[in-house]
Protein backbone atom coordinates (compact mmCIF):
# COMPACT_ATOMS: atom_id res chain seq x y z
CA UNK A 1 0.00 0.00 0.00
CA UNK A 2 1.31 3.69 -0.69
CA UNK A 3 1.92 6.06 1.59
CA UNK A 4 0.23 9.15 0.84
CA UNK A 5 1.97 12.12 1.85
CA UNK A 6 -0.51 15.04 3.19
CA UNK A 7 2.57 17.94 3.54
CA UNK A 8 3.15 17.64 -0.23
CA UNK A 9 -0.91 17.64 -1.34
CA UNK A 10 -2.69 21.06 -2.34
CA UNK A 11 -5.08 20.45 0.10
CA UNK A 12 -2.84 20.65 3.15
CA UNK A 13 -0.88 23.14 1.57
CA UNK A 14 -3.50 25.65 0.68
CA UNK A 15 -4.85 24.83 4.39
CA UNK A 16 -1.17 25.59 6.27
CA UNK A 17 0.36 28.01 3.98
CA UNK A 18 4.28 28.35 2.94
CA UNK A 19 5.02 27.09 6.70
CA UNK A 20 3.42 24.00 6.29
CA UNK A 21 2.30 23.97 10.40
CA UNK A 22 -0.37 25.51 12.50
CA UNK A 23 0.26 29.22 13.64
CA UNK A 24 3.29 30.19 10.97
CA UNK A 25 5.74 32.21 11.84
CA UNK A 26 4.48 32.44 15.38
CA UNK A 27 6.34 30.77 17.73
CA UNK A 28 9.43 30.86 15.61
CA UNK A 29 9.60 34.35 16.72
CA UNK A 30 9.21 33.54 19.92
CA UNK A 31 12.06 31.37 19.90
CA UNK A 32 14.13 33.80 18.18
CA UNK A 33 13.26 35.88 20.69
CA UNK A 34 13.88 33.56 23.60
CA UNK A 35 17.08 32.24 22.04
CA UNK A 36 19.12 35.59 20.75
CA UNK A 37 20.58 34.36 18.00
CA UNK A 38 22.81 36.59 16.43
CA UNK A 39 24.22 37.49 12.82
CA UNK A 40 27.20 35.07 13.25
CA UNK A 41 25.20 32.43 14.08
CA UNK A 42 24.50 29.09 11.87
CA UNK A 43 21.52 27.57 11.85
CA UNK A 44 19.53 24.61 10.29
CA UNK A 45 15.64 24.16 9.65
CA UNK A 46 15.49 20.39 9.92
CA UNK A 47 12.31 19.69 7.55
CA UNK A 48 12.64 22.88 5.92
CA UNK A 49 9.31 22.07 3.85
CA UNK A 50 8.93 24.97 0.88
CA UNK A 51 11.75 26.99 2.75
CA UNK A 52 9.14 29.64 4.11
CA UNK A 53 10.74 29.90 7.43
CA UNK A 54 14.58 30.20 6.04
CA UNK A 55 13.47 33.13 4.14
CA UNK A 56 11.76 34.58 7.48
CA UNK A 57 15.22 33.82 9.61
CA UNK A 58 17.16 35.56 6.85
CA UNK A 59 15.35 38.01 6.04
CA UNK A 60 14.16 39.55 9.40
CA UNK A 61 17.17 38.41 11.38
CA UNK A 62 20.14 38.39 9.27
CA UNK A 63 20.80 34.82 10.12
CA UNK A 64 22.37 32.57 7.83
CA UNK A 65 20.15 29.62 7.79
CA UNK A 66 20.62 25.93 5.76
CA UNK A 67 17.81 23.94 4.90
CA UNK A 68 17.29 19.72 4.89
CA UNK A 69 14.21 18.14 3.77
CA UNK A 70 13.73 14.17 2.77
CA UNK A 71 11.34 15.75 0.20
CA UNK A 72 12.86 16.09 -3.36
CA UNK A 73 10.20 18.68 -4.38
CA UNK A 74 9.37 20.68 -1.91
CA UNK A 75 13.72 21.04 -1.08
CA UNK A 76 13.53 22.46 -4.71
CA UNK A 77 10.92 24.86 -4.01
CA UNK A 78 12.68 25.94 -1.01
CA UNK A 79 15.81 26.79 -3.14
CA UNK A 80 13.91 28.30 -5.62
CA UNK A 81 12.88 30.96 -2.70
CA UNK A 82 16.28 30.92 -0.70
CA UNK A 83 18.63 31.10 -3.89
CA UNK A 84 21.64 31.67 -2.08
CA UNK A 85 21.08 29.01 0.67
CA UNK A 86 22.63 25.78 1.06
CA UNK A 87 19.36 23.30 1.05
CA UNK A 88 20.06 19.21 1.10
CA UNK A 89 18.22 16.10 0.44
CA UNK A 90 18.10 14.03 3.09
CA UNK A 91 16.52 12.37 6.53
CA UNK A 92 17.47 13.71 9.56
CA UNK A 93 18.52 10.21 11.27
CA UNK A 94 21.63 10.78 9.12
CA UNK A 95 22.47 14.09 7.41
CA UNK A 96 26.00 15.03 5.55
CA UNK A 97 26.93 18.19 8.33
CA UNK A 98 29.78 17.59 10.09
CA UNK A 99 30.13 17.72 14.29
CA UNK A 100 29.60 21.01 15.79
CA UNK A 101 28.14 22.88 13.04
CA UNK A 102 24.91 24.99 14.22
CA UNK A 103 24.12 27.14 16.84
CA UNK A 104 20.90 25.94 16.68
CA UNK A 105 18.29 23.72 14.73
CA UNK A 106 14.58 24.58 13.84
CA UNK A 107 12.46 21.12 14.10
CA UNK A 108 8.97 22.71 13.37
CA UNK A 109 6.27 20.12 13.19
CA UNK A 110 8.80 17.47 11.57
CA UNK A 111 10.04 14.93 14.52
CA UNK A 112 6.82 13.16 14.00
CA UNK A 113 7.77 12.39 10.90
CA UNK A 114 11.04 10.94 11.39
CA UNK A 115 11.33 7.45 11.17
CA UNK A 116 13.38 6.88 14.11
CA UNK A 117 12.86 9.97 16.66
CA UNK A 118 15.87 8.82 18.97
CA UNK A 119 18.84 8.74 16.64
CA UNK A 120 17.24 11.77 14.80
CA UNK A 121 17.62 13.46 18.39
CA UNK A 122 21.19 12.16 18.75
CA UNK A 123 22.27 13.45 15.35
CA UNK A 124 20.79 17.22 16.05
CA UNK A 125 23.02 16.69 19.10
CA UNK A 126 26.13 15.66 17.11
CA UNK A 127 25.64 18.49 14.86
CA UNK A 128 24.86 21.32 17.20
CA UNK A 129 27.47 23.15 18.89
CA UNK A 130 27.66 22.93 22.84
CA UNK A 131 25.43 25.77 24.69
CA UNK A 132 23.27 25.27 21.23
CA UNK A 133 19.57 25.23 20.91
CA UNK A 134 16.50 22.62 19.85
CA UNK A 135 13.56 24.39 18.87
CA UNK A 136 10.90 22.00 18.77
CA UNK A 137 6.97 22.77 18.11
CA UNK A 138 5.05 20.07 17.36
CA UNK A 139 1.99 18.02 17.90
CA UNK A 140 0.93 15.61 20.79
CA UNK A 141 -1.19 13.45 22.14
CA UNK A 142 -3.34 14.13 25.63
CA UNK A 143 -4.45 10.51 25.53
CA UNK A 144 -2.03 7.91 24.41
CA UNK A 145 -4.07 5.30 24.48
CA UNK A 146 -4.79 5.89 20.87
CA UNK A 147 -1.08 6.59 19.50
CA UNK A 148 -1.01 2.68 18.25
CA UNK A 149 -4.44 3.26 16.07
CA UNK A 150 -3.38 6.12 14.55
CA UNK A 151 0.14 5.24 13.80
CA UNK A 152 -1.42 2.18 11.57
CA UNK A 153 -3.08 4.68 8.62
CA UNK A 154 -1.23 4.53 5.85
CA UNK A 155 -0.78 8.19 5.60
CA UNK A 156 2.51 10.66 5.92
CA UNK A 157 1.65 13.24 8.28
CA UNK A 158 2.47 14.45 12.31
CA UNK A 159 -1.15 13.79 12.71
CA UNK A 160 -0.96 10.18 12.90
CA UNK A 161 2.60 9.99 14.77
CA UNK A 162 2.01 13.04 17.80
CA UNK A 163 4.47 12.84 20.50
CA UNK A 164 4.00 11.36 24.16
CA UNK A 165 5.28 14.13 26.22
CA UNK A 166 7.19 12.77 29.30
CA UNK A 167 8.57 10.63 26.88
CA UNK A 168 10.03 12.77 24.37
CA UNK A 169 11.29 15.05 27.39
CA UNK A 170 13.11 12.00 28.79
CA UNK A 171 14.84 11.39 25.46
CA UNK A 172 15.81 14.74 25.30
CA UNK A 173 17.11 14.88 28.67
CA UNK A 174 19.02 11.35 27.60
CA UNK A 175 20.95 12.18 24.78
CA UNK A 176 22.24 15.73 26.34
CA UNK A 177 19.58 18.33 26.35
CA UNK A 178 18.69 20.47 29.14
CA UNK A 179 15.28 21.46 29.13
CA UNK A 180 14.36 25.56 28.68
CA UNK A 181 11.22 25.74 27.81
CA UNK A 182 8.09 23.96 27.57
CA UNK A 183 4.77 25.58 26.50
CA UNK A 184 1.40 24.49 25.22
CA UNK A 185 -0.12 26.05 22.56
CA UNK A 186 -3.25 24.05 22.08
CA UNK A 187 -5.27 27.37 20.77
CA UNK A 188 -3.32 26.49 17.26
CA UNK A 189 -4.81 22.88 17.03
CA UNK A 190 -8.07 24.69 17.96
CA UNK A 191 -7.68 27.23 14.85
CA UNK A 192 -6.59 24.43 12.25
CA UNK A 193 -9.89 22.49 13.16
CA UNK A 194 -12.13 25.79 12.77
CA UNK A 195 -10.58 26.00 9.17
CA UNK A 196 -10.78 22.82 8.20
CA UNK A 197 -14.20 22.55 9.15
CA UNK A 198 -14.74 26.33 7.27
CA UNK A 199 -13.32 25.35 4.17
CA UNK A 200 -14.47 21.47 3.90
CA UNK A 201 -17.54 20.59 5.50
CA UNK A 202 -16.41 18.46 8.22
CA UNK A 203 -13.02 17.11 9.09
CA UNK A 204 -13.89 13.62 7.52
CA UNK A 205 -14.14 14.96 3.94
CA UNK A 206 -10.60 16.66 4.29
CA UNK A 207 -8.99 13.69 5.25
CA UNK A 208 -10.36 11.76 2.28
CA UNK A 209 -9.20 14.98 0.12
CA UNK A 210 -5.76 15.21 1.04
CA UNK A 211 -4.95 11.29 1.71
CA UNK A 212 -6.01 10.48 -2.10
CA UNK A 213 -8.90 8.49 -0.40
CA UNK A 214 -6.11 6.15 0.24
CA UNK A 215 -7.62 6.00 3.89
CA UNK A 216 -10.97 5.98 5.94
CA UNK A 217 -11.16 9.50 6.77
CA UNK A 218 -14.10 8.68 9.65
CA UNK A 219 -12.03 6.20 11.54
CA UNK A 220 -8.80 8.25 10.87
CA UNK A 221 -10.97 11.24 12.54
CA UNK A 222 -12.47 9.48 14.92
CA UNK A 223 -8.85 7.99 15.86
CA UNK A 224 -7.72 11.85 15.96
CA UNK A 225 -10.72 12.92 18.48
CA UNK A 226 -10.12 10.39 20.39
CA UNK A 227 -6.54 10.98 21.22
CA UNK A 228 -6.84 14.96 22.08
CA UNK A 229 -4.04 16.46 19.97
CA UNK A 230 -2.67 19.65 21.20
CA UNK A 231 0.32 21.43 20.28
CA UNK A 232 3.71 22.49 21.96
CA UNK A 233 6.89 24.44 21.61
CA UNK A 234 10.39 23.03 23.65
CA UNK A 235 12.92 24.75 23.56
CA UNK A 236 16.14 22.63 24.53
CA UNK A 237 19.78 23.24 25.02
CA UNK A 238 22.61 21.29 23.91
CA UNK A 239 24.43 20.68 27.38
CA UNK A 240 28.60 21.34 27.45
CA UNK A 241 30.20 18.28 28.75
CA UNK A 242 27.98 15.55 27.31
CA UNK A 243 29.33 12.50 25.80
CA UNK A 244 27.91 10.00 23.87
Amino acid sequence: MSVQKFYESEAMQNLLGKTLRPGGFELTKRALEFCRFTAGDKLLDLGCGKGATMKYISENYKIDICGLDISESLAAEAKEMNKKAEIVVSSGEKTPFTDRTFNGVFAECTLSLMDNLENTVVEMNRIMKSGGYLIISDIYAKNTDYIGGLSSFSAQTCLKNPHEMEKLKSLLEGRGFSILIEEKHDKLMKQLVVDIIFGYGKMEGFWNCTGGHCIDGVKFQETIRKSKLGYFMIIAQKEENYVK
